[in-house]
């Protein structure tokens, strides 16, 4: 136990077009490689995957979300430290609302 799985869920605005969408992906996905630690000076993200939804049971269509974003950790604390102090994260999260319609997250210690 101490690991954690985050999820993020992501609905984004009608008006963003596919060329914004994957921009933004790109971001998120570079968090692995900018995100460091204050402490230990090392990336601690252990993995960042994320794509288009393409689930053919047709579920996800009662609330918009179109993508998703899995990250791992290794620990609760680095959880935390992403989530509520990472200024990279909170850099890229504060740019988000012009084009985010809806955002879900949810997380899970494994």
């Amino acid at each position: 136990m101490g690991e954690v799985i985050h999820v993020v869920q992501l609905k984004f605005k009608p008006e963003v077009d596919t060329g914004k969408i994957e921009e933004i992906l790109a971001s998120l996905k570079a968090l692995k490689t900018k995100c460091v630690h204050p402490d230990t000076k090392k990336n601690y993200i252990r993995s960042i995957r994320l794509g288009r939804d393409n689930s053919p049971e047709g579920l996800q269509v009662c609330n918009g979300y179109t993508h998703m974003v899995v990250s791992e950790f290794d620990s609760v604390a680095d959880r935390d430290y992403y989530s509520l102090k990472d200024p990279v994260h909170k850099a890229l999260a504060g740019g988000l609302p012009p084009f985010i319609a809806a955002l879900q997250v949810l997380d899970i210690e494994v």
